[in-house]
């Protein structure tokens, strides 16, 4: 597995919406579904409780975060 790495935005987010680095590690190595977002970035998707954990990051060598965010998921499952 490529190292990670959390941005200083990410790191905010996450504690912005009183989450773990853990739920953002798992969502990234294990999401339940990838897309592809704007510039190149893929956003990986994982559910928990009502809403879909969005991660926003960049992959290279290693694999940047670059932010993070709960949405509704009727918003984003099932696109």
């Amino acid at each position: 597995m490529k190292p990670v790495r959390i941005s200083d935005h990410a790191l905010k987010r996450i504690l912005r919406y009183g989450l773990t680095e853990e739920d953002v590690l798992e969502a990234v190595r294990n999401p339940d579904g990838i897309v592809m977002g704007h510039g190149g970035r893929k956003i990986a998707h994982k559910l928990k409780n009502d809403r879909v954990l969005r991660i926003v990051y960049e992959e290279d060598q290693a694999i940047t975060i670059v932010t993070v965010y709960p949405a509704r998921t009727r918003r984003y499952v099932g696109r």
